[in-house]
């Protein structure tokens, strides 16, 4: 009976302990706990616990290719208000244990050098991606960072993840607006190299 368990409830439960717990909360005897179910069926479907953690990063890894696919074509305007739509959707879906969980992979990078590089490696596609939606470099940060902050806000307040739609809201109009020109004095300063200035010796 316990071998007809799928591979996926085994997915939920761990994606769901590291969630909660971090990466020491997903443990063989912890999950196996949680589904009810003795140790023995976990290795129908896995080798050990370190083959059930690489496929936690790598499908957390593989996340932009699914989300650029969801996305599709359409106006500029179409594509980044269906990519914050989609990004509600994946926060409520990770809660449940459905999808990846960027707040679990980040804590998760936060305390394991190897897990960080593929982190840092998987970030640079994600803000790629942004920037071809955006097309501006600065907004793209922001936007990025606002992201994070969202998540980060999340696990200490759970309550705030209520109002992302009305922050996806407010990110849409504002990166719908056109960028506001700089002073020309500013435009002058961005273009030039800072000048390096040599300290004069006292006599």
């Amino acid at each position: 009976m316990e071998r007809d368990l799928e591979r996926e409830d085994w997915l939920r439960a761990a994606r769901l302990a590291l969630l909660r717990g971090g990466v020491e909360a997903v443990r063989v005897e912890k999950l196996a706990r949680d589904l009810d179910v003795t140790k023995g069926s976990f290795y129908w479907h896995f080798k050990d616990r370190d083959e059930l953690l690489d496929l936690l990063l790598r499908e957390w890894e593989s996340e932009v290719q699914e989300i650029v696919l969801q996305i599709g074509r359409g106006s500029w305007r179409e594509r980044v208000h269906r990519m914050l739509r989609l990004l509600e959707q994946r926060a409520k879906l990770s809660e449940e244990g459905k999808v990846p969980s960027d707040a679990a992979i980040f804590v998760w990078a936060s305390v394991d050098r190897k897990v960080a590089r593929r982190v840092n490696k998987a970030e640079e596609r994600r803000l790629s991606l942004l920037k071809h939606f955006i097309g501006d470099h600065d907004r793209m940060e922001l936007a990025y960072l606002a992201w994070l902050g969202f998540v980060a806000r999340g696990q200490r307040v759970p309550e705030s993840r209520k109002r992302f739609h009305e922050i996806a809201g407010l990110l849409l109009e504002w990166l719908s607006k056109p960028k506001a020109k700089l002073p020309m004095r500013q435009q002058v300063l961005r273009k030039q190299p800072a000048k390096r200035v040599e300290q004069r010796q006292v006599e």
